[in-house]
């Protein structure tokens, strides 16, 4: 089967999106099929760019800054992949080419316009929808009900209404999907997010001589929290400072935060205008130096900002389990995450981050033995990126014959 998979992240971005859409093309193309990621770059020269990546192939599109800084400049210049990126597909090799199935990840919610032009008659497409735009922006007081909110909402449903299936992240999100009009949906289905297993294939063992070694910073001889991933708006970066402000005096434990977004400059301006002397921050890595820092880490740190309505299931937690690691997270009250971590015993959780401060003390000086086993064990049963290409092939499969 011919399979095309569109998104707005792929290798050399480091970013959690950008490693599940490369390891799904992986596991796709492991069950023997021909994969073809089309995602758009504004780092190459060329209208568009072609490239073997052995198992699959990738299509690059020429595009501007969409993931700029500048609120108004990213929002221009994702908006215009609706129509961009249609009319770049026409004049590359690829202009005729008819897939067999869809693939689209969301965020963006502009691959409405790219997905129209590949949809026949004979194909099939399926939405992997991880982020509810634009109600997540008015949810947290980024956007109100007004112009901005209705043209984004309109590419919000363009795209849903391209789509035979869509896959949500959490259970709690398809009450949202199901009180709209769909008729051309055929399926809405839970598709858990996925991380590929890294600590298993680069697992090592002494970092003596390692540049991660923690040893040799300010972090040496605590017990360490880490951070790993995106620092933007709806990350809760406010509640994240508060923890690390009412944990500041504390001589046993530090804090690792590694990642890159728009709160990013505001938290290290936080931290050293408050002095916290066991904090460290480093910037977005590659999977396998990040390892590297998670053998060196106690637990996994979580935080989402409160005001969600939505659920959220981030990639950083998965890896996080992957590693082995607990977590200590702070989240809305109704986020299904609240649900995983406690039924499961994968850590600690809380809504309030001065609470879970006081909470943490006593949690990393007693962290159960079994807890590496407990997360690993959740991790192997629900989020491997084999077991999700297996489940939209088998959900594609079902629905068609079905049909006949």
């Amino acid at each position: 089967m011919r399979i095309t998979i569109i998104a707005d992240s792929f290798p050399p971005l480091k970013n959690s999106a950008a490693v599940l859409v490369f390891s799904l093309a992986e596991a796709l193309a492991a069950l023997d099929h021909e994969v073809l990621v089309i995602t758009p770059s504004s780092g190459i020269e060329d209208p568009s760019l072609e490239e073997d990546f052995g198992a699959f192939k990738v299509l690059r599109l020429r595009c501007g800054e969409i993931k700029s800084q500048i609120k108004l400049l990213r929002g221009i210049e994702e908006l215009s992949l609706f129509f961009k990126l249609p009319r770049a597909l026409k004049n590359t090799s690829y202009k005729s080419y008819v897939p067999d199935l869809i693939i689209w990840y969301s965020p963006s919610i502009f691959f409405g316009g790219l997905v129209k032009s590949l949809k026949h008659a004979s194909n099939t497409s399926y939405l992997i929808l991880r982020d509810i735009v634009p109600q997540w922006l008015v949810d947290l007081g980024l956007m109100r009900k007004g112009l901005s909110y209705y043209l984004l909402r309109w590419f919000e449903l363009y795209q849903y209404r391209q789509a035979d299936f869509i896959g949500v992240q959490s259970s709690g999100n398809r009450i949202y999907l199901e009180n709209l009009e769909l008729p051309s949906l055929q399926k809405l289905e839970v598709l858990p997010n996925w991380m590929p297993s890294i600590s298993t294939q680069f697992k090592i063992l002494d970092l003596e001589n390692s540049h991660t070694n923690l040893s040799r910073t300010k972090l040496a001889g605590k017990k360490t929290l880490i951070y790993a991933g995106n620092l933007g708006e709806a990350q809760g970066v406010k509640n994240l400072a508060q923890l690390l402000s009412c944990l500041r005096n504390n001589d046993q434990i530090g804090f690792l935060i590694i990642g890159r977004g728009s709160k990013k400059v505001w938290l290290q301006e936080f931290i050293d205008f408050n002095d916290l002397t066991n904090v460290l921050m480093l910037d977005e890595m590659d999977l396998v130096t990040l390892n590297m820092y998670y053998q060196q880490s106690v637990a996994g740190l979580v935080f989402l900002d409160l005001s969600h309505q939505s659920h959220n299931i981030p990639g950083k937690f998965i890896s996080y389990l992957e590693a082995g690691l607990p977590v200590v997270a702070c989240v809305n009250a109704n986020n299904d995450l609240v649900g995983i971590i406690n039924n499961s015993g994968l850590g600690l959780v809380g809504n309030n981050p001065v609470a879970l401060a006081k909470e943490l003390i006593s949690f990393v000086d007693k962290i159960p033995e079994n807890s590496s086993i407990l997360a690993r064990k959740y991790y192997d049963e629900n989020y491997q990126p084999q077991a999700i290409a297996k489940q939209i092939l088998k959900t594609v499969k079902m629905s068609k014959e079905l049909s006949n």
